[in-house]
């Protein structure tokens, strides 16, 4: 089949938004158009892991691989060390099948190449790229076919775009929002940002990871207003940099995307009980407290206290606000600290927020997909014994935890401990 000459609009829009407003159909995207070119494959040592072959893909591949996770634990109770190549397909299709629907609204539209090839620019891709659309309920009966051609070369190239094209250019670019990236792939290093990966996980284009919607110097900004599937942590808020929200931090499934500084990793266990609701008096205190507590410090200002009494439905009129206000701040420093409000608000939850988790002993495996982290290069899920503990100290903050995938575990269980058969690398 001849090469088309010209790029469809659509691809157009999605080129400039996957890669920078620098790049176009028309233009060579480089090196990072190269990271990006292969397919969804697996590890020839774990039936069930993907592989990723250099640096960059990790945004789209780690997703693939948590859902594929979910459908082989989880939905279908089957065991990783027994997985057939029939099985790991099949979870496979329903993993891509299940992100596409977390975009989708009532279309899915489908980027495919018009023939499969070996090695190609990125000019030659987008001018064979061609469009397909199904309704969502239509989806089932194409994934199997579709999912064939996602795992031939340039296949997770394809499935971004479709993820793209299924939510909207607009829609995506309006998610971002104006203080976001201008474009989902970073045009340096090659690996997706947290719009990217937001998309994915929940259906929006959010750069932003905590809960619900900030007010910060007069603007709005969105985070994640819904509990997914998939969580994710990250080591940028070991260092401070961020503060990720309940939604993300307890998903629906013992399933989490592990963010490093420019990778992504998974850690995930079959223990159902890792997952809490977010329904409990401290989770809801916690989320109203944390909406004015924009920095993730630990405290917010006087002023903002009615303000989070009424985000509680508690009594916010004016003569009780200001006895609390004496009685949380009482050396008038003009903040007040998070302890201290969750005591007078809500007695003994503070000590009793981890209690499920005390002294827990469960089982956790950590996946990095990419094969240069990986010992000999072989993909393989590393195999760990962890532990919570009742006790806390200053030897367990995060910030000085004695490896970089424990420091992220303690920004979601501060106590915990892992003993692994095999060190992983998070990035």
């Amino acid at each position: 089949m001849e090469s088309q000459t010209t790029v469809l609009p659509q691809i157009s829009a999605a080129c400039e938004l996957i890669w920078g407003p620098a790049y176009s159909t028309e233009a060579e995207i480089g090196n990072i158009f190269e990271q990006w070119s292969q397919g969804f494959t697996f590890s020839d040592d774990c039936k069930s892991a993907l592989v990723q072959e250099k640096g960059g893909p990790c945004a789209v591949i780690v997703p693939a691989q948590a859902y594929i996770i979910k459908h082989l634990i989880f939905d279908s109770e089957i065991q990783l060390a027994d997985v057939t190549d029939e099985q790991r397909q099949k979870a496979l299709e329903r993993s891509l099948q299940s992100i596409l629907l977390n975009v989708a609204s009532d279309t899915i539209h489908i980027a495919k190449l018009s023939q499969q090839l070996d090695a190609v620019s990125s000019v030659q891709f987008h001018r064979q790229l061609t469009l397909q659309s199904f309704s969502t309920s239509e989806l089932e009966n194409h994934i199997g076919s579709l999912t064939e051609g996602w795992c031939q070369n340039f296949g997770v190239m394809s499935f971004l775009y479709s993820i793209v094209l299924t939510r909207g250019v607009e829609n995506v670019v309006s998610d971002i929002g104006i203080m976001g990236d201008p474009s989902l792939v970073d045009n340096t290093f090659g690996h997706g940002n947290q719009s990217l990966l937001n998309l994915i996980l929940t259906g929006t284009a959010t750069p932003n990871v905590f809960d619900y919607t900030r007010s910060i110097d007069g603007m709005d900004l969105v985070g994640v207003t819904k509990k997914n599937d998939i969580g994710f942590l990250t080591l940028l808020e070991a260092l401070r940099y961020c503060k990720v929200g309940d939604f993300l931090k307890c998903p629906e499934y013992p399933i989490w995307i592990i963010g490093s500084e420019s990778h992504l990793s998974l850690l995930f266990s079959a223990e159902r009980s890792l997952c809490v609701g977010e329904n409990s008096p401290f989770k809801v205190a916690r989320a109203a407290f944390d909406t004015f507590d924009c920095e993730g410090n630990g405290f917010i200002p006087v002023t903002d206290l009615p303000n989070v009494l009424e985000k509680l439905d508690m009594v916010s009129e004016e003569d009780y606000v200001e006895f609390m206000k004496e009685r949380l701040d009482p050396d008038s420093t003009g903040i007040i600290l998070f302890p201290a409000f969750i005591e007078e608000f809500v007695p003994g939850a503070w000590e009793k927020q981890d209690e499920a988790f005390q002294n827990k002993q469960f089982v956790v495996h950590h996946y990095n997909g990419l094969k240069q982290s990986n010992t000999d290069r072989k993909v393989m899920y590393r195999l760990g014994a962890a532990a919570i503990y009742m006790e806390y100290s200053q030897v367990m903050e995060a910030s000085t935890a004695p490896t970089p995938l424990l420091r992220v575990l303690r920004t979601k269980w501060p106590t915990i401990e892992i003993d692994w058969q095999s060190q992983p690398s998070i990035s």
